[in-house]
């Protein structure tokens, strides 16, 4: 079992996931920055923050023929949407807060991983399109963060 597998409860009700998504883009689109964003956040937290990595209460659950489904985070993970200036500013008010932060944008679509990585780096921060942002902390710091934005639908 990955060291980031903790059984525990008591952290569901002060931690929480939040993803907040660029309105109007193409589910496919929506669902490729969500998970690209979710996955790094996780691997920024196991390989750079582990005492994070320990709050994100990843579980194993069992089902009735002892078959494991894991890891699941049993942590609260909210997916929103707003407009491309909501998202800038969410990345660097949580990032002022001191929360767990990344980011995916429109740079990071098509091609190859190495075009990419080029695109971006031509690129201002102020000139990123963000597709996706998400965060992960307290629920008390994220959550008035997070109180602008609807439910991604």
């Amino acid at each position: 079992m990955s060291r980031l597998i903790i059984e525990s409860s008591d952290v569901a009700a002060d931690w929480k996931f939040a993803v907040v998504l660029k309105a109007k883009l193409p589910a496919g689109v929506a669902i490729n920055a969500a998970t690209h964003t979710a996955l790094g956040l996780a691997a920024k937290a196991a390989a750079e923050h582990p005492e994070l990595a320990a709050k994100m209460s990843f579980l194993n659950f069992l089902d009735a023929d002892g078959g494991t489904h894991a890891p699941i985070s049993g942590l609260s993970l909210v997916v929103l949407e707003g407009r491309a200036a909501g998202l800038r500013r969410f990345r660097a008010e949580a990032s002022a807060a001191g929360l767990l932060v990344n980011d995916f944008v429109s740079a990071m679509t098509g091609d190859t991983y190495a075009e990419q990585l080029e695109r971006v780096a031509a690129l201002p921060e102020a000139e990123l399109e963000y597709y996706a942002v998400a965060a992960f902390g307290r629920r008390d710091e994220l959550d008035p963060l997070t109180k602008k934005f609807s439910l991604w639908k």
